[in-house]
């Protein structure tokens, strides 16, 4: 849990979205401590989560501080801010090796063509 009570909603939110990171990171309670209070600093804050690091950035392209961490989970990475939290999926690419069929439009024009037909009677 993190030390300091949220006052407001925005202080709130923002204690939920550095909770989650330990829900898919390996991270210390004074890692979280100082993750809400970089996010609670400035409302332009953010943090970006990848599989084995953990970055605090004040602006798109500054880094403040990194962390390298072991991910329990699958994700591929997660984006923090005070107000938003996005995890990102991790998705495995499966060839099927198949073709694709054009039955399926072939069958909604019948369907359509069923349909119209009914419509007239």
């Amino acid at each position: 849990m993190i030390k300091k009570n949220p006052e407001t909603y925005r202080e709130l939110v923002a204690v939920r979205n550095v909770l989650a990171i330990s829900k898919y990171y390996n991270v210390s309670q004074e890692f979280l401590d100082a993750a809400y209070d970089f996010l609670i600093e400035n409302e332009n804050n953010t943090i970006h989560c990848s599989k084995d690091k953990i970055t605090f950035n004040p602006s798109p392209t500054t880094i403040f501080k990194e962390y390298t961490v072991d991910s329990v989970s699958s994700i591929d990475g997660m984006i923090i801010t005070s107000s938003n939290l996005n995890i990102i999926p991790h998705y495995e690419y499966h060839s099927s090796g198949g073709g694709f069929s054009g039955s399926s439009s072939n069958n909604n024009n019948n369907n359509n063509n069923n349909n119209n037909n009914n419509n007239n009677h």
